[in-house]
């Protein structure tokens, strides 16, 4: 079965993608949001030479609650004073039935690991100024101590307080360009 995605140069819609994670935290998890993406997608005849750039304002992160975004923002995880953007740069692109198996670089805080995420094609057509757009939505797992996002209090001899792996979902519209 082979998904069929139209051709061409896109550029990500900030206004309509979003990041999210989660994370374990003592006993549940703890979800938040990254607002600020920009970034680029390439979609090739031969989807398997399809490239994806994404930018992330770390500073944007929200959970909700302001003092526990301080502390993520802070030297103890993102550190973003020093690093406020991470990058995703894909390195390869597999069509593996309904879905993509997308690889690529990640980079958090000068730290750049390799990365796997599971893409699905949402859907394409042209909104009501007559913009062609695509979307996708995509997921994966990371563990943040591979990036040096270490920040981990736990009582002595107890367990760690927050868990090393972080789950992510990206829903991404982009706009085709002219």
């Amino acid at each position: 079965m082979s998904i069929e995605i139209p051709a061409g140069r896109y550029a990500l819609d900030p206004v309509h993608s979003s990041l999210q994670f989660s994370a374990r935290f003592v006993a549940a998890r703890v979800r938040g949001t990254f607002g600020g993406l920009s970034g680029a997608l390439e979609i090739a005849d031969d989807l398997a030479k399809s490239s994806v750039q994404v930018q992330i304002d770390l500073t944007t992160l929200s959970t909700g609650v302001g003092a526990r975004d301080d502390h993520l923002r802070s030297a103890d995880y993102f550190d973003t004073a020093n690093h406020p953007v991470a990058t995703f740069a894909s390195t390869g692109v597999v069509e593996d039935g309904d879905r993509f198996l997308l690889a690529g670089d990640l980079t958090i805080r000068g730290a750049t690991r390799p990365v796997e995420l599971e893409v699905r094609f949402t859907g394409d057509g042209e909104d009501h100024t007559g913009a062609f757009r695509v979307g996708f939505t995509a997921s994966g797992r990371v563990s943040r101590s591979a990036f040096g996002v270490n920040g981990n209090v736990s009582a002595t001899g107890g367990p760690l307080l927050v868990g090393d792996t972080t789950e992510i979902t990206l829903e991404l519209q982009a706009v085709r360009e002219s």
